[in-house]
């Protein structure tokens, strides 16, 4: 249950379609040398639009993905990610680990820089200071401070009250999931509800504090209309990464393949949520795995699935410039990057920019031990569908532009706001709490 240490702004997501494999017997290895007929084709094609481009004397497009960060403007973000998301376990109580440092959240990205909003009482200049201890002097004129007027013990007394449903009326209990996350631009808790509006008599939002003992405007809580938790076909072995995969009751997407941290025990990933632990899935008639190692769930909506061979490709068909791509990398990324995700219904989609690293997304709104916590969410700003039921699992991946590889961010584990908005699992929450790494050669 998420606690008064961690903001998180979303919106009720839509529980993304499921998809859970089987551990079966075969081996755990990929092998390119076995692929298909169709597969061989994807990756020469591939291949062709690569040397294409190699051969061109146009700078590469970045009309999704934006300019390349420096090293300095990388490093400084990755001292502020570090300081937006927990390390090794996710905390229990899901609040935004940012406020025990005194900021509610960032706004900006790698390459404009940030603007860090502070709670009351936090020294800013301090805080820059730590996070550009031992880079250039440049370093610092990548991070701007304002302060808010609300304490981090506000803040954590507003979370804490709504995962405890204080801000829940009998007339206007919302009756699908909900999501919440700290909002640097309002500086306050936000609820998004995945519902119409409640009567007017019982209209939440215009209560002046939703939550007992917390000032007016630190909890907001809105009305997003459909969420949920978030399928290529036929996927044959070894298997790839955004495939659509099935079992007797639900559809989801593979995420990306991994191996274990202890062995070379070779897995694929995907969403918790799509089925228990021995759930066996396929797709199309081709056996994809089973799933194993779901635990501590919904707080992580994660789980691999064993028992296929698997190899370090994704399905990138659709908004993408190539229609598969290599996995050659992992980490978090940052707030402001902008990414893919690549789910079996709605495709690739690219220029997603992560908006926060530190949202949780709740299934049952009665229930407040539903919540995934210190999920990534992300939006286009076109406000383009991004998600859909059946792409839960599905790989989020930043790419390269000029060659058909992706460095793996997260996976989709839900949306709201009918689409428009992701939620994912990020990768190091991924790796550290299965034990795997993700496989890039």
């Amino acid at each position: 249950m998420p606690t008064p240490r961690q903001p998180i702004t979303a919106i009720a997501a839509l529980v993304l379609g499921i998809g859970l494999l089987t551990a079966a017997g075969g081996a755990a290895q990929g092998d390119d040398a076995a692929l298909t007929p169709d597969k061989r084709a994807l990756v020469a094609e591939a291949e062709a639009v690569e040397d294409a481009a190699a051969a061109s004397d146009q700078p590469p497009a970045l009309a999704y993905d934006g300019p390349i960060a420096t090293s300095l403007q990388r490093a400084v973000a990755d001292r502020v990610t570090e300081l937006l998301t927990p390390q090794g376990d996710k905390p229990a109580d899901g609040v935004p680990v940012s406020l025990d440092a005194g900021v509610i959240g960032v706004t900006g990205s790698p390459t404009a820089g940030y603007t860090l909003v502070v709670t009351r009482g936090t020294d800013g200049a301090a805080l820059v200071n730590r996070l550009t201890s031992g880079l250039s002097a440049t370093a610092r004129r990548l991070l701007t401070v304002r302060t808010s007027e609300r304490t981090a013990q506000e803040l954590r007394d507003a979370w804490v009250g709504v995962t405890a449903q204080q801000w829940r009326t009998a007339d206007a209990a919302p009756t699908a999931g909900y999501s919440m996350d700290l909002d640097p631009e309002l500086e306050a808790v936000v609820v998004d509800v995945a519902a119409a509006p409640p009567r007017e008599a019982a209209r939440l939002d215009r209560q002046a504090a939703p939550v007992e003992g917390v000032g007016a405007g630190a909890v907001v809580v809105r009305y997003t209309g459909s969420a949920a938790r978030a399928s290529r076909t036929s996927d044959t072995s070894p298997h790839w990464g955004g495939a659509r995969i099935t079992s007797p009751s639900k559809v989801c997407s593979s995420g990306f393949t991994v191996r274990s941290k202890s062995s070379s025990t070779r897995y694929s990933v995907t969403a918790g949520h799509c089925g228990a632990n021995g759930t066996s899935w396929y797709s199309g008639s081709y056996y994809f795995g089973q799933i194993a190692g779901r635990s501590n769930y919904p707080a992580y909506d994660q789980a691999r699935l064993a028992g296929s061979t698997y190899t370090n490709s994704i399905y990138t068909d659709g908004l993408d410039n190539f229609n598969v791509r290599t996995v050659t990398g992992a980490n978090d990324g940052a707030v402001g990057d902008n990414v893919c995700a690549s789910g079996a219904v709605t495709k690739s989609v690219c220029g997603i920019e992560i908006k926060s690293l530190s949202a949780s997304y709740c299934d049952d709104p009665a229930k407040p031990a539903t919540c995934s916590t210190y999920l990534m969410r992300g939006r286009r700003s076109d406000d383009r569908v991004i998600a859909r039921l059946g792409d839960s699992g599905g790989p989020v991946y930043q790419r390269n532009t000029t060659q058909s590889r992706a460095s793996i961010r997260a996976m989709v584990v839900a949306y709201d706001m009918s689409g428009v908005r992701m939620y994912a699992e990020r990768y190091n929450s991924i790796s550290n709490h299965l034990g795997v790494i993700a496989v890039t050669s």
